[in-house]
């Protein structure tokens, strides 16, 4: 009788582990297998002279087993041209933000920007890009919302060896939330158009002699607009006219013994020649509300007929 003898082969397959992170407290990635899309908000700072990034998170965890000691750490560090630029941003100056240090690129390898131990197994791990503004005559930063700013590659380490727990490189990739832009942006007050108040039919002898008791008074608004990058701002406009020889904060018209002044109707400000109306600009729009009164000098009546009488309102940004 012939006996047949046979081998069963197991093979055993050993689980690679690898961290796991998050993005604004979505869904665990495998690093290892996978990249990370971060999007992020960018805020021009033309103080610092660089455009940041802020507004996300992300966070990493380990799985180390419990019985693993304490000691065991899992490090996040820079790797040798680990920043590779997005097409749209590859000729500005640019760097990391590590744990506050703005170092710009080339950084060099092995610099930490955070660690687990086994008793701590999610942290935060920040991960940020700069650019900078140029400063040559002529030359802007210019980014659009959604526009792929950056991959960035970082080195998963320990302390210990494992072949569960081999080094290996994760991928960080920088998506664009919002558009920035450094040029100049043109802003104007009614679309640049003259501004024409006409107080109608006028009886010299009703004229008051200030705000509070002429009835001739026009209500205006003016709006602000922007072209170019999004402007939010603190604005001023100058008010500039010649001056009356009668009042200090009304201007000058063809009839000596009559002036006009500028206020403001929520608060009654009077706004004369040479003064001036702070205001805002919100995502490049806004308006104020002004008054312009018709008065006399006291104790006059200025002759009958028409009249004129010019200033110019001129917007300025910080």
């Amino acid at each position: 009788m012939k006996y047949m003898t046979g081998f069963i082969l197991l093979l055993l397959m050993q689980n690679v582990f690898a961290a796991h992170c998050q993005v604004d407290g979505g869904p665990w990635v495998d690093m290892k297998t996978s990249p990370l899309d971060v999007h992020v908000d960018l805020r021009l700072d033309k103080d610092a002279g660089k455009v940041t990034m802020s507004g996300y998170s992300v966070r990493c965890m380990h799985d180390f087993p419990g019985w693993y000691p304490d000691s065991n750490k899992q490090y996040f560090s820079t790797v040798a041209s680990g920043l590779i630029l997005g097409p749209t941003v590859m000729d500005y100056g640019s760097g990391m933000d590590i744990l506050g240090a703005l170092l710009p690129w080339p950084v060099s390898a092995g610099r930490y920007l955070a660690l687990h131990d086994r008793l701590t197994p999610v942290v935060d791990l920040p991960v940020k890009v700069y650019f900078d503004i140029p400063t040559a005559p002529g030359k802007y930063i210019k980014i659009k919302p959604g526009a792929f700013l950056a991959v960035v590659l970082l080195f998963v380490t320990y302390n210990f060896d494992s072949p569960q727990y081999p080094a290996y490189r994760m991928r960080i990739n920088l998506i664009a939330r919002n558009g920035v832009d450094s040029s100049p942006s043109t802003c104007v007050i009614n679309n640049n158009l003259p501004i024409n108040i006409d107080f109608g039919s006028v009886d010299a002898v009703a004229i008051g002699t200030s705000i509070f008791n002429t009835p001739y008074k026009k209500d205006f608004r003016l709006r602000y607009s922007c072209d170019g990058p999004s402007v939010n701002s603190p604005i001023t406009v100058k008010w500039q006219a010649t001056p009356s020889a009668f009042h200090t904060h009304a201007i000058a018209t063809s009839k000596q013994d009559a002036g006009v002044i500028l206020f403001r109707p929520d608060s009654s400000a009077l706004v004369g020649p040479g003064g001036e109306i702070r205001s805002t600009i919100t995502n490049s729009s806004g308006s104020t509300e002004v008054s312009f009164a018709l008065v006399k000098k006291p104790d006059t009546f200025p002759d009958a007929g028409p009249f004129t009488a010019s200033g110019t309102l001129t917007l300025m940004l910080p």
